[in-house]
């Protein structure tokens, strides 16, 4: 009888029991920081037991399967102080889940260690460019004089890092992708942390790109009265259609595979003059694609889990 196969992240995220439920009779073992903190564990060298109330799974990593979506859920331990007990606690749980989703002796779909080096954005671009995949023109600088002429005075200005944060009064905030022009004074804040820089490139269509091992889907969405970051408009993402690209689809191949990554949701835009790459998320969400491509890559996943 074939050992479970492990799944990092939370049994509520909704990507979680797509799969889950496309495996069918198998029953993958679902971590992450919270329910290991929540159960009874011993990970002892390549054998992994979990309790929680009555319910023992075990398995042996050697040779199993494993899939990485989350650390840990939204809203997991936030708000604790730098340099606090509670901030060395929550790090302590998060060493353990990073240590399981690195673990060497399970065939993971994209271990860790790659998954959290791809998200770097400044990295996608320059590695699709050195890979001629087109891509905006990209600049990092903290003052908005560097910034070169040629880019327009359009800008797209994105956050390098982390997009998402939350205030001292526990209300969340998301930094979108925005378009500024050159004299904008909230360039200033380009100093404060630093900011990708882009020439904005008209878009006719958005494109969601799903890669899957040697498979991968393409969407469409219409960019018409969209603002460039589609996902700030509630109705986009429910509105995307099934737009197969055989040339998008091997370049984002390519590009996953030169970054190692087994899984990967890219967005592209479609010019009206060729595609132009601008973003991936190696974990990144796919249920909100129609079908049959929610569904066909939940199965993907499922069958790279029970080695079919």
């Amino acid at each position: 009888m074939a050992e479970p196969a492990l799944i990092v992240g939370s049994a509520q995220d909704e990507h979680v029991q797509a799969v889950v439920a496309a495996m069918g009779a198998s029953s993958p073992i679902v971590l992450d920081a919270a329910s290991l903190e929540e159960g009874e564990f011993l990970l002892d060298g390549n054998r992994l037991a979990l309790r929680k109330v009555d319910d023992l799974q075990e398995m042996g990593l050697s040779g199993a399967r494993g899939w990485v979506r989350r650390l840990s859920p939204p809203g997991w331990r936030t708000g604790v102080v730098a340099g606090s007990r509670e901030a060395a606690v929550r790090g302590s749980w998060i060493a353990l889940a990073v240590g399981l989703a690195s673990h060497p002796e399970v065939n993971w779909l994209t271990a860790y260690p790659r998954l959290i080096g791809a998200e770097n954005k400044l990295r996608q671009a320059i590695q699709a460019a050195r890979l001629g995949i087109r891509v905006p023109r990209t600049v990092v600088a903290n003052d908005p004089h560097a910034i070169p002429a040629d880019l327009g005075n359009e800008l797209v200005v994105k956050p390098l890092g982390v997009g998402h944060f939350v205030k001292s009064d526990g209300e969340a905030q998301v930094l979108w992708a925005q378009t500024l022009e050159r004299d904008d004074e909230r360039l200033v804040a380009l100093a404060g942390a630093p900011f990708l820089v882009q020439e904005q490139i008209p878009a006719q269509r958005h494109l969601r790109v799903v890669t899957l091992q040697e498979r991968a889907w393409c969407c469409a969405l219409q960019a018409d009265r969209l603002p460039v970051d589609w996902r700030r408009d509630d109705a986009a993402h429910h509105s995307f259609e099934l737009s197969s690209d055989g040339e998008v689809e091997q370049a984002a191949l390519r590009l996953a595979h030169d970054m190692g990554l087994g899984y990967s949701s890219q967005d592209w835009i479609d010019t009206g003059n060729g595609a132009v790459f601008i973003d991936l998320n190696p974990a990144g969400q796919w249920l909100f694609l129609p079908e049959p491509v929610s569904g066909a890559v939940a199965r993907a996943i499922a069958e790279h889990l029970q080695g079919t």
